[in-house]
């Protein structure tokens, strides 16, 4: 009888030592040609790891033909198994194997419908403001020589004049004091949020976020090796019924919030919720990583308190310029407590992910610009009339969906009865972003009003009228 879990070789990774001991135990003739293996599941339960790691293993002995996969019978040991041949070659197939995802899937129908039918799309899929929208700053002008002298004024964090600028922006808005912080220049929100991952967890930790969320189709939890857990948005906020059970069964480490227009709800979480979240959070030990990329568009009479500014110490905060100068300006900050920000510093140089200069230097010049607040202003109120005059229609020629305007952001959460909802609107040239992106049913969707100026909304009217 073999002693599977006894015998596995004490190396990493461990589908290699699955490997290794299949291996062998053909090569000691303890497994016989044509004998059937334990199936994949009982396999990892008895390796106490998970079924790919398994699946990853018997894929490796497939290529090289040690074992024969039979669909629907069972991996077997081949008839005439060459154990002592090595593969002469990569097995490339490993790296194909893993199945297209409903993000990848649904994205590569937008892409593509985007570049069939640019001209007549009405396009609701997008992440970003359309060029129009972009604050028109003017000439940010810069020379070679004063490009030169600015690098003279970085540090490890960034560039000093845009850090002191981002400092002076948080506190005049009553948000938080970057004093006793680190507040540290990335090249953009996700890469803001691969550093705080790489930088305090190990493979194999968890993270919560909320249901439906973006954060739902990041690659970087992957990436780093995080496992993670959503947590249902209910109409009061976060359930924190199921976020205490989660943290209680997977040992959460960090709760990854998106509080304000919550992307792609567009919700701004009350303060009665967020200070329970606090509550909790601070309860368990968890720390909170507050997404806060929208926070330029909220209009004063609608502002809470950041998570920052009511628990400093408990709070890394990330933000950026995405969401308000276009997708290509490539920065982020963190502002975070002092003894995790010279971690971060330390990771970020490591990971040589220091972002570019010369967009840091066009970042401050944009940010300090005289029309800057202005145009921020404009922006909101354009944002305001296209959202009410989207909302209208919807409302007139389609009653059935369900959703509620939010305050600011640029998206609608749309809910309906439909699961084709998505393909029956791309027919009519209307491209939205499907709800299992987020994490949800095929019979909710996200739909960008910020795209739609006066011309695409009465396109928008005549295409939903002709039901």
């Amino acid at each position: 009888m073999i002693n599977w879990y006894d015998d596995l070789p004490d190396i990493k990774p461990k589908y290699l030592a699955i490997t290794k001991l299949i291996r062998s135990l053909i090569q000691e003739e303890k497994l016989l040609p044509g004998q059937r293996l334990p199936s994949e599941r009982k396999l990892a339960d008895t390796f106490k790891v998970d079924r790919s790691t398994v699946s990853r293993a018997l894929s490796e002995l497939s290529s090289v033909g040690l074992i024969i996969k039979k669909g629907g019978s069972g991996n077997f040991i081949s008839q005439l198994p060459q154990i002592h041949s090595l593969p002469t070659k990569v097995n490339w197939n490993l790296f194909l194997e893993n199945k297209k995802t409903t993000y990848s899937s649904y994205q590569s129908e937008i892409t593509q419908a985007r570049a069939l039918n640019n001209d007549n799309l009405l396009d609701g899929a997008g992440n970003e403001l359309p060029m129009e929208l972009i604050p028109k700053l003017g000439s940010l002008q810069i020379n070679w020589h004063n490009f030169l002298l600015a690098q003279k004024q970085s540090q490890d964090a960034g560039y000093l004049p845009l850090i002191e600028t981002l400092g002076k922006i948080h506190e005049q808005k009553n948000q938080f004091k970057t004093d006793d912080q680190t507040l540290l220049i990335t090249g953009g929100a996700q890469q803001s949020l691969l550093l705080v991952l790489r930088s305090l967890l190990q493979v194999g930790d968890s993270v919560a976020f909320a249901k439906p969320s973006y954060f739902n189709s990041s690659a970087l939890f992957k990436t780093v090796g995080v496992r993670t857990f959503s947590i249902p948005l209910t109409p009061f906020g976060i359930d924190l019924d199921v976020l205490e059970d989660v943290i209680l069964k997977h040992r959460i480490k960090l709760l990854i919030l998106n509080p304000t227009f919550q992307n792609p709800t567009g919700e701004i979480i009350s303060l009665e919720q967020r200070q329970r979240i606090l509550k909790l959070c601070q309860d368990y030990q968890i720390a909170i990583i507050e997404d806060d990329v929208f926070g330029w568009l909220v209009d004063q009479k609608d502002e809470v308190p950041t998570f920052k500014s009511l628990a400093p110490e408990n709070v890394i905060y990330i933000s950026s310029l995405s969401k308000l100068l276009g997708s290509s300006t490539r920065i982020g900050w963190i502002v975070a407590p002092r003894a995790i920000g010279q971690r971060l510093l330390q990771v970020q140089k490591k990971l040589d992910i220091v972002p570019s200069m010369l967009a840091q230097v066009m970042a401050n010049l944009a940010l300090t610009d005289e029309s800057f607040d202005s145009e921020i202003a404009g922006l909101k109120l354009e944002l305001t009339k296209r959202r009410k005059n989207i909302t209208q229609i919807l409302h007139e020629y389609r009653s059935e969906w369900n959703f509620n305007s939010p305050k600011g952001g640029f998206y609608l959460w749309i809910k309906q009865t439909d699961p084709e909802i998505f393909e029956k609107l791309l027919k009519k040239n209307i491209l939205v972003k499907p709800g299992p992106i987020y994490g949800t049913s095929r019979k909710d969707f996200r739909f960008n009003f910020a795209n739609f100026d006066l011309d695409k909304q009465q396109q928008l009217r005549a295409t939903l009228s002709k039901e």
